[in-house]
């Protein structure tokens, strides 16, 4: 089973980052709670090109980033034990040995606790589908309704303030917590299987 991993909102806390840098710039007091779907650009009155600027900041100090749970380690690394675990993000490739230094720092190892790590572009935003893996867990809105046309795919929709409009039903699952990611897969297999 091959199982593809999203990197923000999934295994780092980006948009805490992101919020204070734009409060900063804007003299704002936006939290990543405020960030209600996934062009948030738009309510926050920056464009795309501003907003990505702040990301390409963001990036560029991966290492303050906060790891979404201090789980995060032995999880992949039981998982990729069993299963082929990669990596996928819609991170620039520039920005990628900051993303290999944050995931050393947290003795997250190529080999150990994911095989690979692909980098794809971040438009359109369901591209990651291409690469056929059998399970996706990513906090990205937009792929709900693609996966939802692929029976034999799931996705494990990381729980975040910008995706709880979306419907989960059938083979897209909600998942709130790195522990409820790895009991979920384990069913998904017996289901596969």
């Amino acid at each position: 089973m091959k199982i593809a991993i999203d990197v923000d909102g999934v295994l780092l806390d980006l948009m805490i980052n992101f919020c204070k840098i734009y409060n900063d710039r804007y003299n704002s007091a936006c939290r990543k709670e405020d960030v209600k779907h996934w062009e948030f650009f738009k309510d926050w009155e920056i464009s795309e090109e501003e907003c990505y600027e702040i990301f390409s900041l963001v990036y560029e100090n991966t290492m303050n980033v906060p790891l979404i749970s201090n789980k995060i380690p032995n999880i992949l690394k039981a998982l990729n034990s069993k299963y082929q675990v990669d990596i996928v993000t819609a991170r620039n490739v520039k920005f990628r040995p900051q993303l290999v230094e944050k995931l050393n720092l947290h003795e997250i190892k190529k080999g150990i606790h994911y095989e690979k790590i692909v980098v794809v572009d971040h438009k359109p935003y369901d591209i990651k589908l291409k690469y056929e893996y059998d399970i996706y867990v990513d906090d990205n809105p937009n792929l709900v309704e693609s996966v939802k046309r692929h029976e034999e795919i799931y996705l494990l929709l990381f729980d975040q303030p910008w995706n709880q409009t979306e419907k989960c039903e059938k083979n897209v699952i909600r998942v709130y917590n790195w522990e409820e990611i790895k009991e979920v897969i384990k069913k998904i297999e017996k289901i596969l299987h």
